[in-house]
């Protein structure tokens, strides 16, 4: 008997699959638990229908996520933090929600904070690198510097003064 599971089935496909399985397997346990569906002609074209969907609506998601990674990637975004008097060490540590803040105050765009990457816990003051996961097998490094108030921006390097030109 052929059917189209629903859902992934230890040792004998992944949701989408269509599987010839014995009828009794079918009939006794695939098909009571809702796993799957028999393998008929209107079962087959609402399967496809929803993998056209489902393809279209992964395209959209990944422009707007390599749209959205080519306007952070590199940037660098700035979170104000209280450090111990005398140290570098933070009273608390850098949190997901506060680099999701900062760049929503930067930037205005919106990131869900289980998608930052910490990989070890921001505990001092200083600049690190944080993975942002735009979807699955996409993600963007994003800079961030944490410092106690807000860094000054340096003034452009001043050129040399042309001598006046002799007549």
């Amino acid at each position: 008997m052929k059917v189209i599971l629903r859902s992934d089935v230890r040792d004998l496909g992944h949701s989408g699959d269509m599987v010839e399985v014995k009828p009794g397997y079918a009939r006794n346990f695939l098909l009571p638990r809702s796993l799957a569906v028999p393998a008929t002609d209107g079962n087959m074209r609402d399967f496809h229908k929803r993998i056209s969907a489902a393809k279209e609506r992964e395209a959209r998601e990944r422009a707007t996520a390599v749209t959205l990674g080519q306007e952070l990637s590199g940037q660098r975004f700035v979170i104000i933090h209280k450090a111990a008097e005398g140290t570098t060490r933070l009273h608390g540590s850098v949190t997901t929600i506060d680099i999701v803040n900062a760049i929503k105050s930067a930037t205005g765009k919106e990131v869900d904070r289980r998608d930052v990457d910490i990989r070890h816990p921001i505990r001092s003051l200083g600049e690190y690198q944080v993975n942002l996961k735009l979807m699955r097998g996409m993600s963007v490094p994003v800079h961030i510097l944490v410092a106690e108030t807000m860094p000054v921006p340096e003034p452009p390097a001043p050129e040399a003064i042309a001598a006046p030109a002799a007549e």
